[in-house]
């Protein structure tokens, strides 16, 4: 089951969905329109843990040489600013704590003045690393993700013996004051414990995110489905699809957004420019009638 708080955020929300009609990202309105890039550091299946439902189906045996380059990351800024863009962005994997220069590029989009967050597992956030993060103030949030309550439950789908790892991370964040979220897939494993990982948050001083189950990757090999009873499937509903408020960026090209970044067809280019171009927002269109994880962000999307 979801919480009271979160059932009532996704109905107005959802409401909320039938009079807002923002304007469709494209290039003639970047500038206003654009407002988050989701960046992959490294290749999305690259990652220190192999979760049951992830995306990518990422493990610590994927061999994916591609690492974000300074080049790159300041190519993109050079883009956003082209386009008279202030995007947030969001730093995602994978697991980007994996890349070593990773909060060199925390500090240049900081440097720049753009926002931006981080999404981890928290496995890799210690001390050291928190302090860099709390020195940054353009940053949001910190997202880690955390399934249960249930050390058995949260171990089953992320790894034996990582709870203690992650919330020892999320502590040691607040200590020095860096905002975090907890990110939550409602899901048949967890549904359990859904109220009790909000009182959890709470407790921490953090912040809960639903998001959206897909059946993609390990999650479809696991054959994993929804919680039972989550509106869509079982995320915040927002006003905006992904696709409409920005791109996704991984290995050298520009994507719709960071759920279809390994699916075949949903390149939109290499440059800023070609993924805003109109052939490319009419290719965004098509995915939305066909592709199947579209019409999860259709009924309910991050």
């Amino acid at each position: 089951m979801v919480t009271l708080t979160a059932q009532k955020e996704r109905e107005g929300l959802r409401a909320g969905l039938k009079d807002a009609a923002p304007a469709r990202l494209g290039r003639e309105n970047a500038a206003q329109a654009l407002r988050e890039i989701w960046v992959f550091p490294v290749a999305p299946e690259t990652c220190n843990l192999s979760c049951t439902h992830c995306l990518y189906a990422a493990s610590p045996r994927t061999r994916n040489p591609y690492r974000l380059s300074p080049d790159e990351i300041s190519g993109l800024l050079s883009q956003v600013k082209k386009v008279g863009a202030q995007p947030h962005f969001l730093f995602t994997g994978g697991e980007p704590t994996l890349h070593p220069k990773l909060y060199d590029f925390l500090q240049t989009v900081d440097s720049s003045g753009f926002s931006f967050q981080l999404m981890t597992n928290g496995t890799r956030i210690h001390l050291e690393t928190a302090n860099r993060l709390s020195q940054l103030p353009n940053l949001t949030k910190v997202q880690i993700s955390l399934e249960s309550p249930d050390r058995e439950v949260n171990d089953a789908i992320y790894g034996a013996g990582l709870q203690q790892r992650v919330l020892k991370a999320v502590d040691t964040l607040r200590e020095l004051g860096v905002p975090v979220t907890l990110a939550v897939t409602p899901m048949n494993l967890n549904e359990e414990g859904l109220t009790e990982i909000e009182a959890l948050a709470s407790a921490k001083g953090a912040d809960v995110k639903y998001i959206s189950l897909y059946d993609l990757g390990a999650a479809r090999e696991n054959g994993l489905k929804p919680a039972e009873g989550t509106a869509g499937n079982g995320a915040q509903a927002s006003a905006e699809l992904m696709c409409d408020k920005g791109v996704a960026y991984s290995e050298g090209s520009f994507y719709p957004c960071p759920v279809l970044v390994k699916e075949p067809g949903t390149r939109l280019g290499v440059t800023l420019e070609e993924a805003l171009c109109p052939e490319s927002r009419k290719r965004v269109e098509r995915l939305r009638d066909v592709h199947a994880a579209c019409q999860v962000c259709l009924k309910g999307s991050t």
